[in-house]
């Protein structure tokens, strides 16, 4: 238990077992994918907007392997989420700024956080992803950073994420597009900061952000999420409704199953990826 004196209020850790299927579609395509959305579910979208950070412990833990043996421990990354609070529209890919865990902004200490920790998905021939995942909320902290150090972990990267929420049963809908820091964007306004350093200005507090995909596309997600694993006629539900709306829009957008090895959050693992840049299928 962590001894600081400003330790957040949170809820207990829960677990729920989230079904999900994605896409990526281009620009053009989108306003027939909303217009289908809306019609389908019979509501408008609802706003989305997050900023995402991902954690690797500070100190890694490194198993010795042994011959026929599994290792008892993994260490993971970790993903804290938050609301982002703008009012981009959807289709904006420019001249958009967000709050960095490495900026001055206090905001990030305000913020509702949600910590959550996943499996890799489910091996195996399935309809769709599943994938165990643990959370937790934070409702507040005085010092977001500290209360990341005291837990032994550190910034890895981060994204922003804006889009819209569409319901459909108990289907999750997102569309979004994803930003990430613009790095050469952000030594300009650091040079600029440096010759105004005797002026009152804001901008160090904000990170320029520009798309994830260099080609501007839109991505989807749609879920189901299930929290009693136990529950298999839930699983087998959420399978059906993820089923049933690839189905009502595979003429405008083709829903798959992602690449599991790309969803593997463990540090050490020999089957994903070790780049610690930002990787979609671990968004999406």
């Amino acid at each position: 238990m962590l001894k600081s004196p400003n330790i957040p209020r949170k809820d207990r850790l829960s677990m729920v077992q989230q079904l999900s299927l994605t896409a990526s579609l281009k620009q053009n395509n989108l306003e027939m994918l909303l217009l289908t959305l809306k019609a389908l579910t019979g509501h408008n979208a609802q706003p989305m907007h997050q900023h995402t950070v991902i954690l690797k412990p500070r100190y890694l833990y490194s198993p010795d392997p042994s011959p026929g043996k599994v290792a008892q421990f993994e260490s993971y990354r970790l993903r804290m989420t938050r609301m982002w609070e703008v009012d981009y529209p959807i289709d904006v890919s420019e001249s958009l700024f967000g709050d960095s865990v490495r900026s001055r902004n206090n905001s990030l200490n305000e913020s509702i956080w949600t910590l959550q920790l996943s499996d890799i998905p489910a091996g195996g021939k399935t309809q769709v992803s599943i994938q165990n995942m643990y959370e937790t909320t934070i409702y507040q902290t005085d010092d977001m950073i500290g209360y990341i150090d005291e837990l032994g972990y550190i910034h890895e990267t981060e994204y922003w994420v804006n889009g819209v929420r569409f319901y459909y049963d108990d289907v999750i809908i997102e569309v979004m597009r994803v930003f990430i820091a613009d790095n050469d964007a952000t030594r300009k306004v650091d040079s600029i900061n440096q010759s105004f350093a005797d002026c009152s200005t804001e901008t160090d507090s904000f990170t320029p952000l520009k798309l994830l995909s260099s080609d501007g596309r839109f991505f989807m997600r749609a879920m189901v999420n299930v929290t009693d694993v136990t529950d298999l006629e839930s699983v087998a539900t959420g399978t059906r409704q993820l089923d049933h709306l690839k189905r009502e829009l595979e003429e405008v957008v083709t829903l798959r199953i992602p690449d599991r090895t790309s969803m593997d959050s463990r540090i050490n693992s020999r089957i994903a990826s070790g780049n610690s840049s930002v990787n979609l299928n671990r968004i999406l």
